[in-house]
C-alpha cells in the first residue's frame, strides 16, 4: 500500500515538519548543537545519535523504553548508507546528481522514495515502518549538513 508525506522547513531552521494530506504527522528536529535528532511520525517517537569524528555511525534508539533498535552505518564516500533495522538491512542511496532525491530499498527494491526541491518535497513510501521513512529523511539531511560543513572549513 503506497502512503505518500510531504515535508517542509524554513532557511535556517533546526526542525522539519511531515505532513499527510495538509495534517502535521510527524518531524524531525535537531537539539541544538548536540549530534541529536528527534524525530517522530504517526506517534513513533525515535532519537538519532550520531557517533564518530572522520567514520560516523548513528544509533536509532527507541524514545519509548530508550532501546537501540538500529544503526546507520555510512559508506566511505557518503552517497550510499547502509540501515540496520528489525535483524534485517536497507540500503539508502541518492537517486541524482543533485541530490534532490534519494530511496531506501532492500533485496526487493525500492521502499520509499524521497524528493526535495527547496526548503520542501515528497515522500512516497510502500512500507508501513515509520522507523524507515524516519531514518531515510534523516541520512539526506545528514549528508546535507556534513557537506556543508566541509564546504564551510575548505
Amino acid at each position: 500500500m503506497e502512503t505518500q508525506y510531504s515535508w517542509k522547513t524554513k532557511l535556517f531552521s533546526n526542525r522539519f515538519g511531515i505532513y499527510r494530506h495538509e495534517t502535521l504527522a510527524g518531524e524531525l528536529k535537531k537539539e541544538g548543537w548536540s549530534r541529536r535528532v528527534r524525530g517522530e511520525l504517526n506517534d513513533r517517537k525515535i532519537m538519532f545519535e550520531t557517533k564518530g569524528v572522520f567514520k560516523y555511525t548513528t544509533q536509532i534508539i527507541n524514545l519509548q523504553d530508550n532501546s537501540i533498535v538500529g544503526q546507520v552505518i555510512y559508506h566511505k564516500w557518503k552517497a550510499k548508507s547502509t540501515i540496520v533495522y528489525d535483524d534485517r538491512e536497507y540500503q539508502w542511496q541518492f537517486d541524482n546528481f543533485f541530490r534532490s532525491k534519494w530511496s531506501l530499498g532492500n533485496e526487493n527494491g525500492n521502499l520509499i522514495k524521497f524528493h526535495s526541491h527547496g526548503f520542501k518535497g515528497s515522500i512516497v513510501s510502500y512500507s508501513k515502518e515509520d522507523i524507515l521513512i524516519l531514518t531515510g529523511f534523516f541520512i539526506r539531511n545528514f549528508m546535507n549538513q556534513r557537506s556543508a560543513e566541509i564546504a564551510a572549513i575548505s
